[in-house]
């Protein structure tokens, strides 16, 4: 266009955040970030209801090197420090992560299976896979922990192969979109 790409793809980006907003209510809204998801493209993701996102990829606003210009000095070595998935999903922004795309589309695919057809119909239920009775296992402790361990469990720390129980069943993140 005349008007270039740059502003094409603004308006591209305002069409689709437009559409997630309006949409929000209506249907579930899934983001799969693949690479790198910048600028605009940041913003857009976090529009949507859930955020998967691929290892290695990143949710930033701007990258590490021109906040390095802006601070006059280098602060930053990567964009993983500023939204690689240690810092994303640790933080809540990504509700998962996956080794590569082809995990991420499995992952949709298997959220969205925890959806009702529409809007109005009932949700589909699902056969616990674990009994209310069972023992909690995790505990709390003093010093910094992920509170998602508390709710769901986690792997356990001493015993290779074995899961600490949370306060609801192990794949309750998951399904409790």
């Amino acid at each position: 266009t005349e008007e270039g790409l740059g502003v094409e793809n603004l308006r591209g980006a305002g069409t689709i955040a437009g559409e997630s907003s309006l949409a929000y209510n209506d249907i579930v809204t899934i983001s799969l970030v693949t690479c790198r998801s910048i600028g605009i493209g940041a913003y857009l993701v976090r529009l949507g209801q859930r955020v998967i996102q691929v290892e290695n990829s990143h949710i930033i606003l701007t990258g590490a090197s021109a906040l390095n210009k802006v601070l006059g000095r280098e602060v930053y070595t990567s964009n993983n420090q500023l939204g690689g998935v240690h810092i994303m999903h640790n933080n809540g922004i990504s509700h998962t992560t996956v080794p590569d795309d082809f995990e991420g589309v499995y992952t949709i695919l298997e959220w969205l299976s925890y959806m009702p057809k529409n809007n109005t119909s009932p949700v589909p239920v699902i056969t616990p896979n674990d009994t209310p009775e069972r023992e909690i296992d995790f505990v709390p402790s003093k010093a910094p922990y992920d509170p998602r361990w508390m709710l769901a469990g986690r792997p356990h720390p001493t015993v290779k192969g074995a899961w600490q129980t949370g306060f609801f069943d192990h794949d309750f993140l998951e399904r409790g979109m």
